[in-house]
């Protein structure tokens, strides 16, 4: 019987223990589930910056072919006005 009564007991510490770790493990893992959707909110919010950075990005490159068809019409109207002096 007192065999029984230390069984128990060591299983009931046993479980003490393991109910402990997994209280830690739980912890952890909020922490990191919280710093996880953190990081995700952050993303999203990067989206409107992306975008606004891609608007920019199709500004300019739209601007600097307008300035290029520019050259090249001046170019067309005078000759050798634009061209390369490596010959």
């Amino acid at each position: 019987m007192h065999n029984r009564i230390k069984r128990l007991e060591q299983l009931v510490n046993d479980a003490t223990a393991l109910i402990a770790r997994l209280k830690e493990e739980n912890g952890v893992l909020k922490q990191q589930v919280e710093l996880l959707s953190a990081a995700r909110s952050k993303s999203a919010s990067n989206t409107s910056a992306a975008r606004d950075l891609a608007d920019f990005k199709a500004k300019v490159r739209r601007r600097l072919e307008k300035i290029c068809s520019r050259i090249e019409k001046f170019n067309d109207r005078q000759p050798g006005l634009f061209e390369d002096d490596d010959e």
